[in-house]
């Protein structure tokens, strides 16, 4: 690893932590907007300084100088800064600096956390302080900055010493969630579950997506190559990798849990597959699609506690109400009628698990092993439906539908089962569970994966132009912010149905767990346009009178059902919004989607391209986690349609004087 020498800022490679001399400092930061100074640069001004005989540190930027001159006043000769110690040109090294980083990170005497956005006279404990606001404590390298080092001391925006990791540990678990004995060092992070682990990071954001894989492989003592353009892959792989090394059946203890409620009834296997299966619904699936949906998962604990049931306790680990004789059956046998441990094993049929497994109403569950410290949980799966299965194998799927009293549908993944192993219980039968090797898809398997390119293929098929565009920019972007689609727009009605019919159709993007939900209605109108009583103008009544609305599906409204059917002429067309753009709000303003047209050039005369916005509270929140925004549509578009909606008046104005 390269690292700079903090009397003239001239870098130096030292093979292991251990190679450095008197040790070194490291710096801990987040990005500054306008760039960094690139491990390039620094030896770019190496060589300008031999020339002119100046010293480097010098003239490198403030944030360098600043970090060598303070880890010289504590002592250190080096200093380790992330931006400009690694050459990030070569893959080989930039792989090999990740994969070590949380090395360096624990090795080193003294980390520096500076929080540019923080004075030195702010008081850190107050509601709403700087230091609780700081940009650091949001992005997802800076997790493992924050445990690796025993000796971590914060420092303000003029680089002032304001606290360390241990006096500030109980402030730094309320503003993390990270527990403060983990950050005092009087427990190791490695003893919490893997779901209390990835519940850190849950909420935490990086700029690329591959990171928020990356920047966890030190927290779970993973190693795998890094690939820059992989996306949401690489955080499968990560999961697959802490899967070979560990037991702990908490990694899949994510999503949203069923308490039996009374009245509440079990939908029918096809009705599920009927409302909930579609290539959008990540929940479906063993592992998880992005870090995120670890969000509630913080209290999940997979403890030596649990193990009772699959190993003899030790005396020092009997506990009182598993007061059995050493040779009980309980104690030899556990409650699933063998000693076994959870296996794991990919296939390219799904993860092959070994699980205790009970069936009841037709369900299956597989008991995860895993409590929240109040009561066992079970997963909830189902036969895939999937004509491309083995038939000699079943292939299970993730969750199951329920439909509760108050009329809703409430779909989950896990179920609590009870507080005793040998007293489980679901949908009030008692239950026995027994070992059993079965199949879980793990991932939405690869040759059913729809290209983004092809989601909306209906539209474009129609003839001699689609009505309607969606960009693929712009389903890109809602994917990434977690908003998944279905593999293709509902069309009830289209013009491929024959000539004068009007198109009726429908898209949705949703994120499920979150219930966060876009749906949008748009069609062509066949009633008589206001504006065409005069004579005709040829092209200007092939035009078709293009409408659309928007619903916001939120949790307070998740059930409520929108339906595909007739548009209010008086609101939805677009030629009558102002610039062809209109702004829909959810019932308490968190929410705000603007959507707007434009022309396609392809098909001016027919084509309508969707382009839209997203603003408010709830969605501004979701768009800063994934690091991605929807930018304006151009002015020159919009300066277009000012300029059509005003020559239609005119005409309008002109027409009705003759």
């Amino acid at each position: 690893m390269w690292l700079l020498s903090t009397d003239r800022a001239e870098l130096h490679f030292f093979s292991a932590p251990g190679a450095v001399i008197g040790g070194y400092a490291i710096l801990s930061h987040t990005w500054e907007d306008q760039g960094e100074q690139t491990y390039q640069q620094i030896r770019k001004l190496e060589e300008h300084c031999k020339v002119t005989n100046q010293i480097p540190r010098n003239l490198v930027s403030p944030k360098i100088r600043h970090t060598c001159l303070l880890a010289e006043r504590h002592g250190f000769k080096w200093v380790w800064i992330d931006a400009c110690c690694i050459d990030k040109t070569s893959s080989t090294e930039l792989s090999e600096a990740i994969n070590s980083m949380f090395r360096w990170y624990a090795a080193s005497e003294v980390c520096f956390a500076y929080l540019a956005d923080v004075p030195t006279d702010d008081a850190l404990h107050a509601p709403g302080s700087a230091f609780r606001k700081a940009r650091w404590h949001t992005r997802g390298w800076t997790l493992q900055e924050l445990i690796a080092p025993l000796f971590l001391l914060f420092v303000s925006q003029d680089w002032q010493v304001i606290g360390n990791k241990i006096e500030l540990a109980g402030l730094l678990a309320d503003i993390t969630g990270v527990r403060e004995e983990a950050l005092k060092n009087e427990s190791s992070y490695s003893t919490e579950s893997v779901a209390t682990r990835m519940a850190w990071a849950a909420n935490r954001r990086t700029t690329r997506i591959e990171d928020e894989a990356y920047c966890l492989m030190g927290l779970f003592h993973v190693n795998m190559p890094t690939i820059y353009g992989e996306g949401k892959h690489a955080f499968q792989r990560l999961q697959q990798e802490i899967i070979r090394q560990s037991f702990d059946t908490s990694l899949f203890a994510w999503g949203r849990w069923f308490s039996y409620t009374y009245g509440a009834k079990p939908m029918t296997r096809q009705r599920t597959y009927n409302v909930f299966y579609a290539p959008s619904l990540d929940h479906f699936f063993l592992l998880a699609q992005s870090v995120s949906a670890f969000s509630d998962s913080r209290n999940i604990r997979y403890s030596p506690n649990t193990l009772y049931c699959i190993q003899p306790y030790l005396p020092w680990q009997w506990k009182p109400e598993n007061n059995e004789p050493a040779d009980s059956e309980k104690r030899t046998l556990g409650p699933f009628g063998r000693l076994e441990l959870p296996k794991f094993h990919k296939t390219n049929y799904g993860m092959k698990c070994r699980f205790p497994v009970f069936e009841v109403q037709g369900i299956t569950v597989a008991i995860l092993m895993a409590d929240d410290n109040q009561e066992h949980f079970g997963l909830l799966l189902h036969p895939t439906n999937d004509n491309l299965t083995d038939p000699s194998s079943v292939c299970y799927s993730v969750g199951w539908g329920f439909d509760m009293p108050d009329g809703g549908v409430s779909f989950v993944r896990r179920v609590r089962l009870g507080k005793s192993w040998y007293n489980l219980s679901f949908l009030g039968e008692p239950v026995k569970p027994e070992w059993r090797d079965i199949y879980i898809a793990d991932s939405f398997p690869e040759y059913r994966k729809v290209d983004r390119v092809a989601l909306c293929y209906p539209l474009h098929n129609i003839l001699p132009a689609p009505p309607f565009r969606f960009p693929h920019w712009l389903i890109d972007r809602l994917l990434v912010l977690g908003l998944g689609t279905n593999a293709t727009p509902l069309i009830k009605s289209s013009p491929k149905d024959g000539p004068g019919t009007p198109l009726l159709a429908s898209m949705y993007f949703e994120d499920v767990a979150q219930r966060e939900c876009i749906l949008f209605h748009f069609g062509t109108c066949s009633a008589p346009s206001p504006d065409r009583d005069g004579p005709s103008d040829g092209a200007a009544d092939a035009e078709p009178v293009h409408w659309a609305t928007t619903f916001l599906r939120t949790p307070s409204v998740w059930h409520v059902d929108s339906p595909l059917g007739e548009h209010d002429c008086a609101t939805d067309h677009v030629r009558d919004w102002p610039g062809w753009a209109r702004e829909f709000v959810d019932e308490d303003g968190a929410r705000i989607v603007r959507l707007a047209f434009t022309r396609s050039t392809l098909a001016p005369v027919i084509t309508r391209v969707f382009h839209l916005e997203l603003a408010g509270r709830r969605y501004e929140e979701m768009m800063a986690s994934r690091n991605v925004w929807f930018p304006p549509r151009a002015q020159s578009d919009v300066d277009v349609i000012l300029a059509e909606q005003g020559a239609a008046v005119a005409g309008g104005s002109k027409r009705g004087e003759r």
